[in-house]
Parts: structure tokens; C-alpha cells; sequence
């Protein structure tokens, strides 16, 4: 139900008035209605009850008339009724409808049609018609009709109910207000005095002021809440207060400006103080000028600074931009500008941020960058460094089979029996005249041909072995230079690649090694799976390899173990490369050496130089394959595993020349 305006206007006290008194009215209104109405119908009631009487006594009077047809006779007792001052009109009407007497004005009253044969009373508005039957002995001889107007009996009688309605109302209303009046006081006025403390609060902004308790279970409630609630505002507004005052401290604290600008221009609404000690301007300065962050922009840095905060403004987006600024004392500050775009329904309403001075990272940059630049140049010299040890490192493990090919030829050639063949020749020399005979007869002679023969025989071995030391020298002083092309190589793109058998890798590389592994009396064990072709570097396999194989030998020689075994493994690991693995039964690599094994530098070996597994790890992934380690521990040996990139053109089918696993070898 909607409240009228005019009565939310009102005040409590003539609200709590009116919310009294209108019941009170209302339920006198229909109180009295309600009299009123059954006066009416106790009235009609009483009314129709008189007039048929009185009818039906005139009728019986004027039954002899009738009988006697003496009209005038009959309208002298029609005129009887002129004591009752509402009838209108009495007709007495025969049988047959005529009328045989009239009391009244109206001989044709228009209320009296119909009226025959009518057996009941018909109320008509004011009107009552009422119908009385004249009887003679049994026999009903006419009808009497009267019409009465009972406004002329009942207006009175209604003035008087509604005047004593109204005087019962008036005298009931002046007790109400009298009673409001009173009994408003224990409603209106508790509520009015906290109205009134609400009313001093918020004009005066003092949370200190409290209601005043009241009596009663609902009253004193409320005014417990109120008085409550103003506590907590009051320790909130304390807190706030000191939380601004906080704040304040710790915005003028930062090492930077904070500031609040207008989201289109660069009218700044707020500036920090830190802006007279970072650029010597006072913040009233930057306040009273709207274009002050325009005017002392650095020109070169000034158009790009104003359209990344309009850009960002109209974007409502947070932002950072770095430029200078002039000082007051002509200088220049380096500022980092970081603000973030207040927006409401999607349009900018402000923007905050701070400057931050990063002239000291400024140099410092500057500083840097130099130092880049000095850093860079000796990390060339350095790496100069490191790839001549590196080569000094690989030639030196091939050396060293050089070394070794180069004893056993001396060896050879020591053990060599060119001296007898020289002696052959001179004995043939000087028998050269009696040459058949001496080889006959002679004793020494006899013995020539079989001596000349296992001369033969074992120059023809020992050219063999000379062969393969000179073939395998030749291969040794090959891979130097290969390594030595590779280390060259290191600064730029890598040497030429080929697509290789994996397997006459491995074999070319035993070779390399080979007589360094007998002299240990390792046992070598090839477990070689099918694989496809490898496109790669070959010295740089070679020299990852070698190395490896070496390494391995070291491990076993340090483990002092009587069964050396060295076992070789070569399959594909279904990600475009092989696997080459090495594994040896020696000394193992503990846990804590497994994540700095292919560090530049780190050794376990007094006499190593920690550059070949580094070197190694390198080379493979140059090639585009991987290198790494694995070990149970001291005394459980190791597993090194050198992954390569199968050919682009790999035949699906096992390459020709792979080797299948079998038993061990011995070397």
C-alpha cells in the first residue's frame, strides 16, 4: 500500500496522533452506520406493521358502507386516516377494480396502479403500499389500498440518530486526543530524543555524544543498539583517523613521488613531498600550474611521455614509462612512471601512481654495459683459453696412442733380423763363384735355403705389424688434425657432417685405444643392435669416444679389479638417435660427483685436467645429441651413454656393417 507524500511529511508525534485517531473515527463511522441501519429496518418493520393494522381497521368499518353501497358513508371513515399525517392516499377498490371511495388529493395516484390483487405490503422508495381486504360474514366484498410516505416519520427520527451520533463521536474523539496526547509520551518522545541525538551526531560529527537510556524492553534495546553502534563508529573513526595518518606518513615517506592527476590532461590533484627533494619543486608548484608536468618534460622524451598517459588513460589501463625530467637546478632525473587508471562504468575517472628516480640505475646501467663490454672481451680470451687446452687435452690422448704405435714399430724394428739378412748376403757374396757347390756340400751352405725361408717368413710378419702401426699412426696423426679443425671450429658453425655407420665408429675408436686396453687386460663385450646410419662429425665422435674409453680404463686400472670388462651397447631409443653406451665394471662415481662430472675443470683424477668430459658434453650437443652418466656408486662401476641424430635418409632397414651382439672379446 502506497503512503500519501503528505503524510510522510508529517512528524511522529502527528503520525502516532493520526494512527490513533483514524481507527477510532472509522470504527465510530461504521458503529454508527450500522445503528443507523438497523434503526431502518426496525422502523420499516414497525412502520408496515402500523399501517396494515390501521388499514385492515378501516376496512372492517367500512364493510357496512360498502354492503350498503353508501359512498359518502365510506369516504367519511376514509377520512379517519387523516390521523395518521403520512397517509397519501385510500382507495376502496371492488372486486372488479372500480373504485368506490377516495381519501386523498390524487383520485389517479400513479403508485396505486397495480395495486390490485396485490396481498402484500410494497415498499417504493418513501412509499409503503399496504392492502386491507373488506369482508362481509366470510365474504370479501372490496380492498382497501392505502399509500403512506413514512419520509415525513423517519427524517426526523434519522436527524436525531445522526446527532446523537455525532456528539457520541465528538466526545469519543476528544478522549482520544486526550488520551494520545498523554499516552504519546511513552512513545514519541523517547523516539524523538534519539532522533535527536542522531540529529546532533551528524551535524556535528561528534561520535561522543550518546542516547539517553530508556525504560522499557523494546525502547531500552534500542537505544542500547544506537548507543553501541556509536561506539564502534566512534573507535572505527579513530582508527580510520590514525590510518590516514599512517598513511600520509608513509606516502610522504616513500623514496618517490606519489601523486593523483585528471585522467585527460596532466592537472595534478595530489603531489607527495618527496618531489621538492627529488626534483627541487614544492608540490603547491606542481598544484597551482596544470601544464607544470608539461613544461619540464625533457624535450626529447616529452611526446612520447604525454601519449603513453593519454593512450593508457583512454584505455583504463595500468602502465610504465621511463623518462627524464628537468630539476630546479637544472639537471636532469631519470623517472620511472608507474600509474594505474581509476575507471567507473568503463570511463576514466583519475589516474594515481608515483615517480620513482632511477638516475643511479640510469648509470648504473651505463656502468654496466661498459663493464658487458670488458667482461665480453675477456671471455673471448678465456675461451681462446679453453678450447687450446681442450686441444691440448684431445691431441694429447691420441698422442699418447701415437706414442704407443710408435714403441711398438721401434720395437719391431729392434727385434728385426736385418743384421742376419746382411750377413745372408755377404756369406752368398762371397761364395759367389762356387755358389751350387757351397749350398750342397757345404755344411753352412745347406742350411741357407731354410734359413732364407723363415727370413721370409718373419720379414713378411713383421712388414705385416709395421703395416698396421703405420695405419694406425697414420689414423692417430688424422683425428690430431680433426681435433684440432674441431676446437677451431667451436667459435662458428661446426665442420662438415656425413652420414656414418655407428658401429665403425665405435670400431675405429677401439683401435685408437686398443693398446692401451691390452696392456690393462680389459676384456671387451659388444652388444650391438641393428641401427640406421648417424649423420655427424666423425672426429668429434671419435674424440667424445676415445675419451670415454679412456676414462673407462682409468676406473678399472683404479679398481684393481682382476676381471676388467668393458661392455658396449649400440641401439636406437625411438626419438630420431641412437645410443652408444659405455659401461665399466671400476671404481663407480659417487652421487655427489654426478651432477659436477661434465663441469669445465672438475677431475677426480690426481694427473686429469677435468676438460674432456666437458669438451665431450659440448661436442655432442653441438651434433645434436647428448651425453650423460650414471653409476650405482663407489665399486659398482659406471654407465656413460652418448646419444647421436640418426640420418635424415636412414634407410628403414639395419644398416650394412652393424655388428649383432656376441660373446666377449678379448684384447
Amino acid at each position: 500500500m502506497k503512503v500519501p507524500h503528505c503524510f510522510r511529511k508529517l512528524s511522529i508525534r502527528r503520525k502516532l496522533m493520526l494512527m490513533l485517531l483514524v481507527p477510532c473515527v472509522v470504527v465510530l463511522l461504521l458503529a454508527g452506520i450500522v445503528l443507523v441501519g438497523f434503526q431502518m429496518a426496525a422502523f420499516r418493520r414497525n412502520f408496515e406493521r402500523d399501517l396494515k393494522t390501521t388499514a385492515q381497521i378501516v376496512a372492517d368499518n367500512a364493510s357496512g358502507a360498502v354492503d350498503f353501497k353508501d359512498e359518502p358513508a365510506a369516504v367519511h371513515i376514509l377520512q379517519s386516516l387523516w390521523v395518521k399525517g403520512h397517509v397519501r392516499t385510500a382507495v376502496l377498490a371492488t372486486p372488479d377494480g372500480k373504485q368506490f371511495a377516495h381519501y386523498g388529493d390524487d383520485r389517479r395516484d400513479p403508485e396505486l396502479a397495480g395495486a390490485a390483487g396485490m396481498v402484500r405490503a410494497r415498499f417504493r422508495g418513501n412509499l409503503l403500499l399496504v392492502s386491507a381486504p373488506v369482508k362481509l360474514e366470510g365474504k370479501q366484498i372490496a380492498t382497501l389500498h392505502v399509500l403512506s410516505d413514512y419520509r415525513s416519520v423517519y427524517v426526523p427520527m434519522v436527524n436525531l440518530v445522526l446527532c446523537l451520533l455525532l456528539l457520541v463521536a465528538a466526545a469519543l474523539v476528544a478522549v482520544a486526543v486526550l488520551l494520545s496526547s498523554r499516552l504519546q509520551r511513552f512513545l514519541s518522545e523517547p523516539i524523538l530524543r534519539l532522533a535527536d541525538t542522531a540529529r546532533r551526531v551528524a551535524n556535528q560529527a561528534d561520535y561522543s555524544v550518546r542516547a539517553q537510556e530508556e525504560d522499557g524492553e523494546e525502547f531500552g534495546v534500542l537505544t542500547r543498539a544506537f548507543n553501541q553502534m556509536l561506539a564502534r563508529i566512534q573507535a572505527q573513526d579513530a582508527a580510520l583517523t590514525a590510518s590516514q595518518r599512517k598513511t600520509e606518513t608513509l606516502i610522504h615517506s616513500i623514496d618517490g613521488v606519489v601523486w593523483e592527476r585528471a585522467p585527460e590532461a596532466a592537472h595534478f590533484t595530489f603531489v607527495s613531498r618527496q618531489s621538492e627533494r627529488i626534483f627541487g619543486y614544492a608540490p603547491a608548484q606542481w598544484l597551482a600550474n596544470p601544464r607544470f608536468w608539461h613544461e619540464h618534460l625533457h624535450p626529447d622524451d616529452a611526446a612520447a611521455a604525454i601519449e603513453t598517459g593519454r593512450a593508457s588513460a583512454a584505455a583504463c589501463k595500468p602502465y610504465s614509462q621511463e623518462y627524464r625530467v628537468r630539476a630546479a637546478d637544472g639537471g636532469t632525473v631519470w623517472v620511472r612512471e608507474s600509474g594505474t587508471v581509476m575507471a567507473e562504468n568503463g570511463k576514466a575517472v583519475g589516474v594515481r601512481g608515483i615517480f620513482l628516480d632511477i638516475t643511479r640505475q640510469k648509470q648504473a646501467a651505463e656502468q654496466l654495459e661498459d663493464l658487458n663490454r670488458r667482461l665480453m672481451e675477456t671471455s673471448r680470451q678465456i675461451g681462446r683459453a679453453e678450447v687450446a687446452t681442450g686441444v691440448l687435452h684431445n691431441v694429447g690422448n691420441v698422442i699418447n696412442s701415437i706414442n704407443i704405435s710408435a714403441q711398438l714399430i721401434t720395437e719391431h724394428l729392434r727385434r728385426s733380423r736385418h743384421g742376419t739378412l746382411s750377413k745372408v748376403a755377404a756369406l752368398m757374396h762371397d761364395h759367389a763363384h762356387d755358389l751350387g757347390a757351397f749350398m750342397t756340400s757345404d755344411p753352412k751352405g745347406k742350411l741357407l735355403p731354410g734359413f732364407m725361408a723363415q727370413l721370409a717368413e718373419q720379414t713378411e710378419k713383421d712388414h705385416a705389424a709395421l703395416a698396421r702401426e703405420m695405419d694406425a699412426l697414420t689414423k692417430n696423426i688424422d683425428h690430431v688434425k680433426g681435433i684440432v679443425a674441431i676446437q677451431q671450429n667451436y667459435a662458428r658453425a661446426c665442420g662438415s657432417t656425413e652420414d656414418l655407420n655407428a658401429a665403425d665408429l665405435v670400431e675405429d675408436a677401439l683401435r685408437m685405444t686398443s693398446d692401451s686396453l691390452v696392456r690393462c687386460g680389459i676384456t671387451i663385450r659388444k652388444e650391438f643392435e641393428p641401427v640406421p646410419p648417424v649423420r655427424v662429425d666423425k672426429h668429434k665422435v671419435l674424440q667424445i669416444l676415445v675419451n670415454l674409453f679412456r676414462n673407462a680404463k682409468y676406473a678399472m686400472e683404479a679398481a684393481q679389479r682382476p676381471d676388467k670388462m668393458l661392455t658396449l651397447g649400440m641401439t636406437a631409443n625411438g626419438n630420431a638417435r641412437i645410443k652408444i653406451t659405455v659401461r665399466d665394471n671400476g671404481m663407480g662415481i659417487p652421487a655427489e660427483n654426478l651432477a659436477r662430472l661434465f663441469e669445465h675443470g672438475f677431475t677426480t683424477r690426481k694427473e686429469g685436467h677435468g676438460f674432456g668430459l666437458h669438451s665431450g658434453l659440448l661436442a655432442a650437443q653441438d651434433l645434436g645429441g647428448a651425453l650423460y652418466a650414471a653409476s650405482d656408486g663407489p665399486g659398482q662401476g659406471a654407465l656413460f651413454t652418448l646419444e647421436l641424430p640418426i640420418a635424415a635418409l636412414a634407410p628403414s632397414a639395419p644398416a650394412d656393417g652393424a655388428r649383432p651382439a656376441g660373446p666377449a672379446q678379448r684384447v
